[in-house]
């Protein structure tokens, strides 16, 4: 379907927004050629991107490498305010890695991928740690499962047709039929269990954070088959998330009350 609104969208600001995206990676610099294959775009056009962002603060150069400069936290710190999702969850996780010894998680869905928003480890971090701002496949995560499974159909159909089902462990799920029947699960029980879809030897259990029945985001735990297995996620840590994404989702709606109007008794 085309966008209706397509002719006031302003071209460059979106390749700025592209060259920005492409750092989204563990690598600490880039190389113009790396950024323009990334983004999809010409080598002068990102060259003179990044030169506008160097002037404005937010890159700098040495020599043929490119890096972000701490000034583009100042992007993000209206979604990270007092009264956002991650700030207020923070509130809560500690008390689940307490509890499990496991990471906690907040993560977001942003078309088929999950993003993490709030992230608490614990001192055994794990192998491959997701870092805040980091995007996952949510068809191979517990916590983007629990979100696609609240999507309504229409929803859910354009998701898995603009999908890549791509599969990183031979337990990730790549049949779109075998996605939605996941998901059909998942909706009915309201939590998820994952066991090495996504890295070998890492399992998760995800429950959704549900403000009038509305998803906001989702709450996960993830671990190793050394520390949990699927039975202990299920019986144990699921339970513990419930009660705290309960608490997060109350604790959010009174801290946004002019996006949850409540209705009149």
């Amino acid at each position: 379907m085309t966008d209706e609104r397509s002719r006031d969208r302003i071209q460059s600001i979106e390749r700025g927004v592209a060259v920005l995206r492409s750092f989204s990676g563990r690598e600490a610099s880039l190389s113009v050629a790396e950024i323009a294959a990334r983004a999809g775009l010409a080598r002068p056009v990102v060259r003179r991107i990044l030169l506008t962002f160097e002037h404005l603060g937010y890159a700098e150069s040495r020599g043929a490498a490119w890096t972000l400069t701490p000034r583009v936290l100042e992007i993000g710190a209206g979604y990270f305010a007092a009264s956002s999702l991650p700030e207020i969850s923070y509130r809560y996780m500690s008390h689940v890695v307490e509890r499990t010894g496991d990471t906690c998680s907040v993560g977001v869905l942003d078309g088929h991928e999950i993003i993490h928003v709030a992230r608490v480890e614990d001192h055994r971090p794990l192998p491959d740690s997701v870092r805040i701002g980091q995007r996952l496949p949510a068809h191979a995560t517990a916590l983007g499962k629990v979100l696609l499974a609240h999507l309504a159909p229409e929803e859910l159909e354009a998701t898995l047709a603009a999908a890549p089902l791509e599969a990183h462990t031979p337990r990730t799920i790549t049949s779109a039929d075998r996605l939605r029947e996941r998901l059909a699960v998942v909706r009915a029980r309201d939590y998820d269990v994952s066991i090495e879809e996504l890295y070998p030897g890492q399992v998760a259990v995800a429950v959704p954070i549900l403000v009038d029945r509305r998803p906001v985001g989702g709450l996960g735990v993830s671990s190793s088959t050394v520390r949990e297995t699927e039975q202990s996620l299920t019986e144990v840590v699921m339970p513990l998330l419930r009660e705290v994404a309960g608490a997060i989702a109350s604790a959010y709606r009174n801290a946004n009350p002019q996006r949850f109007r409540r209705s009149a008794v």
